[in-house]
């Protein structure tokens, strides 16, 4: 895709309860989502440490619905202040709800970008699995019991949270890099898996308590391809773009560059039926600002596989996953600075059935 551009932006939808009614009264109409936080130094010092390791965990349930509210938390490496961890957490105050939470010395976002539903590009990689470049409902800002916002902290939520936890029970460190938008340089952040499948099971496999733990895995190993193709599209039980390469410099970043192409790799999982991608095509919307204001625009182009011609699309099939690497370049300018790639895909398969993604891709301004 050459045109003007392209990338994805995050946000979160939470708010302390004076400042949602006085930004409700503003006109700002946005869902709340409230997280409570624990003091994570306090959970590490009453927490049970896995001996010669950095992780410790706590056992726990509520006193009242016996809900597991237990946790896991792994110290950073490189760290020697103690104040970056990393927490995997069984429930949401008394609700039980896998969740995870990122604490760091630096800060992550401010309180005005938190209201604004505005958060830091994150990218994570388990192993040596390819890097996940997490999409805005992946994240969340978090508050503390007061509902003050916690600006060194960032929470994730969801799929992503149970392939972290599947991949550290499988021995796979995880690495966390943070890129702000206030600019600056990028944080990175080594959480060790030595200790965390004692402290797992230690929680219950974060399940509730009568059940045995069982391995974190984000999804059950989809079946054998049928011989026959089914009626429909595969289920699409995920979709992500991994980090994108610079095709210059080779350099893997977590979205685009602006003035430099890139090749990025879309990732769809399925559940196959048997069905076969034949044809996808591509289309975009990007996200700016200027002069004060935000917009958006459709681009005109489209890009398609089996390509025609201009620019190429690639596609790879691996068991259940779709990939398709996407050439993207987002031009740079002074007055008008592009903030996302927003991607809508639709893949075609050979039994006539049609299934379409969308995913946002975050733009950084160029150098």
């Amino acid at each position: 895709m050459d045109s003007e551009s392209c990338g994805a932006e995050g946000a979160i939808r939470f708010a302390a309860r004076t400042r949602s009614r006085l930004r409700h009264s503003e006109g700002m109409n946005r869902p709340l989502l409230l997280l409570a936080s624990l003091a994570l130094s306090g959970v590490a010092l009453a927490a049970t440490r896995v001996p010669g390791t950095f992780t410790y965990y706590s056992a726990a349930r509520d006193p009242i619905t016996d809900a597991n509210t237990g946790s896991v938390v792994i110290d950073e490496v490189n760290d020697t202040s103690g104040q970056t961890r990393f927490a995997l957490r069984c429930a949401d105050r008394d609700r039980p709800a896998l969740w995870a939470t990122l604490t760091t010395k630096n800060a992550l976002l401010s309180e005005d970008e938190a209201y604004a539903g505005l958060k830091p590009a994150v990218t994570i990689r388990l192993g040596d699995d390819p890097a996940v470049v997490l999409r805005d409902s992946d994240l969340v800002s978090v508050v503390d019991t007061r509902e003050n916002v916690l600006t060194r902290n960032i929470g994730l939520q969801g799929g992503v949270v149970r392939q972290i936890a599947a991949g550290l029970n499988a021995g796979k460190r995880l690495v966390v890099r943070v890129n702000r938008r206030t600019g600056g340089q990028a944080l990175t952040y080594t959480f060790p898996a030595r200790g965390f499948d004692v402290a797992w099971a230690g929680v219950n496999g974060c399940q509730s308590y009568g059940r045995a733990a069982t391995a974190a895995a984000p999804r059950a190993t989809p079946p054998a391809s049928p011989a026959t193709p089914a009626a429909g599209a595969p289920k699409f039980t995920e979709w992500y773009f991994t980090a994108c390469r610079d095709t210059v410099s080779g350099a893997s970043r977590a979205g685009l560059v602006a003035g430099r192409a890139h090749l990025c790799d879309l990732v769809i999982e399925t559940v196959p039926n048997g069905a076969r991608p034949v044809a996808a095509e591509f289309r975009y919307e990007l996200e700016y600002r200027e002069g004060g204001r935000t917009g958006k625009l459709t681009l005109p182009g489209v890009d398609r596989w089996p390509s025609t011609g201009g620019t190429v699309t690639r596609f790879r099939q691996e068991g259940s996953r779709l990939t398709f690497t996407l050439p993207l370049n987002v031009r740079a300018r002074a007055e008008r600075v592009y903030t996302s790639l927003n991607v809508t895909g639709k893949v075609t398969f050979d039994n006539g059935s049609v299934k379409s993604v969308y995913e946002p891709l975050p733009v950084r301004p160029g150098n």
